[in-house]
């Protein structure tokens, strides 16, 4: 069962007792992944990782952009610039979003709690017209 939990916090950071070959950090227990959003460009992405152990997942999402934007993961096993659309805009209704920020204005951090299984995900901005200026990347969970 995928469980899903969010909580702000105030700055990015993960207990780095562990060490992943991709840039994430694991514990005994949990995995952290780094996302940057707005980053190297407005509507760019950047993780630390991207791959996971199936498992507890925390992303610390920070937004280092000028505009609002908004971490959303999905399980996909397509192609990740192939979510469904509507209306011009990622259809969300479509989706079973396992994981969400929020809205993060400039500036802003927060910690996204989820429990993934081994797949294909899709890791995007769900603010309006963010995933169509490409704001968007596969994660693997293996």
């Amino acid at each position: 069962m995928l469980g899903l939990a969010v909580t702000l916090a105030g700055c990015v950071g993960g207990d780095s007792s562990g060490s992943s070959g991709t840039g994430g950090t694991e514990d005994s227990e949990r995995t952290t992944v780094s996302v940057t959003m707005g980053q190297p460009h407005e509507f760019g992405l950047e993780l630390s990782a991207t791959d996971a152990p199936a498992g507890d997942v925390t992303f610390e999402v920070a937004n280092q952009g000028a505009l609002p934007h908004q971490f959303a993961i999905v399980q996909h096993e397509g192609d990740p610039g192939s979510l469904p659309m509507a209306d011009g805009n990622v259809d969300l209704d479509a989706l079973d979003i396992l994981g969400d920020s929020g809205g993060l204005d400039p500036g802003a951090t927060a910690s996204v709690n989820v429990e993934l299984e081994a797949g294909s995900y899709v890791i995007f901005s769900s603010t309006g017209g963010h995933y169509n200026a490409g704001m968007f990347t596969g994660f693997t969970v293996e």
